[in-house]
């Protein structure tokens, strides 16, 4: 799994990391994204006193990117803090978590279906302009069930479900069918083709704010086979009706029998 830490308040000041942490299960291979205004925040990983005392590292060991991904590679408690002045002592900027083993491979069985993803469109660069869409979804699998997350600034943008001619010419639809929570979030319900734009003037049509994609459909659970029972002791599969002996021949014989022994009895 993917958990980008605050979600989409991402690292940032006065945020209940803790909060947000609850009830997820992180495991051995999951991964953590810090997502921050690069310059304005930071990321150290600390041991249990740093943390709560909130004990600033070498810079040298800092992450800075804005967009910072750590894979955890072991079980156990870890512990992160921003590093600018006051932001972990005055306003929590600090996340512990417990990190799970991976759990033993079960048995083999038929597989289950596999878990819906969400994903965040446009990855770092969310939904903007003079962003490749086309090339982020590719060689992405989108199924049904998955779901598509729109992150984008409020009031700067929007998102309109349209139909293929509607893409290609940037026709858009009226607002009333518009989303503009900033965090749109579409349950990808049925299989095929489908579009996606901004309706705010020139960002579909000279910016290229739009995205298509298809969608699978789950894959169809096999029919259960069903197998013959087999014979019960004693008893032979009756099938097979080379060894019978028809009723007609039957009666043929017994009635020679009979014919015969009448003759014999008239010598």
């Amino acid at each position: 799994m993917e958990y980008w830490v605050g979600g989409d308040k991402g690292w940032a000041i006065d945020v209940d990391y803790q909060a947000w942490a609850k009830g997820k299960n992180f495991k051995v291979g999951d991964k953590l994204v810090f997502k921050y205004t690069q310059g304005h925040h930071n990321v150290f990983k600390v041991n249990q006193t740093a943390f709560q005392n909130c004990i600033v590292p070498r810079p040298s060991e800092a992450l800075t990117s804005g967009h910072d991904v750590i894979t955890l590679a072991k079980p156990g408690k870890k512990w992160y803090i921003c590093g600018i002045p006051t932001h972990c002592s005055d306003h929590k900027q600090k996340l512990v978590i417990t990190v799970e083993g991976e759990a033993p491979a079960p048995a083999p069985v038929a597989p289950a279906p596999a878990s819906p993803m969400e994903y965040w469109v446009g990855g770092d660069k969310g939904w903007a302009i003079d962003v490749d869409y086309q090339a982020w979804a590719k060689g992405k699998t989108f199924k049904v069930g998955d779901k598509l997350v729109f992150k984008y600034t409020k009031g700067h943008h929007n998102v309109f479900k349209v139909n293929q001619t509607s893409f290609k010419d940037c026709i858009i639809p009226p607002p009333s069918e518009g989303l503009t929570s900033g965090h749109d979030v579409i349950t990808l319900a049925q299989p095929g083709k489908k579009w996606y734009i901004c309706g705010f003037p020139t960002h579909c049509s000279d910016h290229n704010q739009k995205l298509a994609i298809t969608v699978e459909g789950e894959a169809p659970v096999p029919a259960p086979t069903t197998t013959a029972p087999a014979p019960a002791p004693g008893t032979k599969d009756d099938s097979n009706h080379s060894n019978r002996v028809p009723m007609s021949a039957y009666k043929i014989f017994v009635g020679g029998v009979v014919l015969i022994w009448t003759i014999l009895t008239l010598v």
